[in-house]
């Protein structure tokens, strides 16, 4: 395994093969890009008027073309108003186009999800969503509340403050049912199969649903974050100390992974997780 970046790391993203990060430097949230076995600056020019404040509770994405993406909110005159930036040809600019109608008024945040595969969701809040398909885009109600959006294979999955849900065509459909889940903070599931994450009052667990069954268990990490899975018998969880893996039996903490981390993405031959600690790598032969 490598410590691939020591600064705080405020969200993480995977391209094909490069990898882009927010990360916290003093006062300054500075995105980064690292490709060719190195990471280099590609912070936001001064003339857009994106805050630290407004990177940090944004997120960072790559798109179908490989280009990184920040999707979120800013702050301009005292107003919260929509953020979508798409680097390309060495910059950030806005790029109202990929959004559509979701770049006029009224201004709101924006979440969801951008990526390489089906579906991409762009959602405003208290206005719409476009799902974007290969097939076409649609567009469904986004609601008043701003939900964690991430995709696990062919699924998207959407947390919010007391359930998760996935996208189920035009609407989510709550997946929790029969399931006591507190403060979920992440999702994996195939549609058929889930693992939450959940960090409750009285102490973190997580939730394992199949067949239409839930168990809970307690978790191999305290202060629980994202999963990411590439199937029911390879899941990782971030979280406090660290890193932990299910190998569809047991799961086990990652040693030489310091926590806490909140994010974890994988890809073939890699797993990438972050927070607090920076960004790690993990190989496969380095997996438990």
């Amino acid at each position: 395994m490598e410590h691939a970046l020591t600064q705080p790391v405020l969200s993480l993203a995977l391209g094909k093969p490069r990898v882009a990060a927010i990360v916290s430097m003093g006062e300054q949230a500075i995105p980064m890009l690292f490709e060719g076995g190195k990471w280099r600056s590609i912070a936001v020019p001064a003339q857009l008027q994106v805050t630290a404040s407004d990177l940090e509770s944004s997120r960072i994405y790559f798109g179908r073309d490989d280009r990184p993406r920040i999707m979120g909110a800013r702050r301009v005159d005292g107003q919260t108003r929509q953020l979508y930036l798409r680097f390309r040809a060495g910059q950030w600019k806005v790029e109202k186009a990929e959004i559509g109608r979701l770049a006029g008024d009224p201004p709101a945040a924006m979440w969801g999800l951008l990526g390489h595969a089906d579906p991409e969701v762009v959602c405003k809040l208290g206005d719409k969503c476009i799902i974007k398909r290969l097939t076409g885009w649609q567009m469904m109600d986004a609601g008043d509340s701003a939900l964690r959006v991430d995709l696990q294979g062919k699924e998207a999955f959407a947390i919010g403050r007391g359930s998760v849900a996935i996208l189920d065509g035009l609407k989510w459909r709550d997946v929790t049912s029969g399931a006591k889940v507190e403060v979920p903070r992440g999702v994996w599931g195939d549609g058929k199969e889930f693992w939450i994450s959940d960090g409750a009052q009285g102490g973190a667990k997580l939730w394992h649903g199949k067949d239409g069954s839930w168990e809970s268990f307690p978790c191999p990490v305290s202060e629980p974050g994202a999963l990411w899975g590439s199937g029911p018998a390879d899941v990782w969880l971030a979280g406090g100390e660290g890193l932990a893996h299910y190998d569809g039996t047991t799961w086990v903490r990652v040693a030489g992974v310091e926590g806490p981390l909140a994010e974890v993405f994988g890809r073939e031959g890699e797993v990438w997780a972050a927070g607090v600690t920076g960004a790690w790598l993990v190989k496969p032969t380095s997996a438990p």
